[in-house]
């Protein structure tokens, strides 16, 4: 399955980037939409690029909450 990436807002941009790395240059995090709907074990690119499987269909505005996955 392809992905693609979500430039997200300056407002997360400036909360990830205070927020510890998953691994080298990314972070993992679940994003919570305004819908309600959660989508977990996102992949955030140094801080501002959110990667999107190619059937999910969601912009900037869709997103209320972005937060850290909780290590298994």
């Amino acid at each position: 399955m392809q992905t693609r990436t979500l430039k997200l807002s300056d407002s997360f941009i400036n909360i990830l980037v205070n927020l510890p790395e998953s691994g080298m240059g990314y972070q993992l995090v679940k994003v919570i939409l305004k819908s309600g709907i959660v989508l977990h074990q996102h992949k955030v690119l140094n801080s501002e690029l959110l990667m999107l499987e190619e059937n999910e269909n969601i912009t900037v505005k869709d997103i209320d909450k972005i937060e850290l996955e909780r290590r298994k």
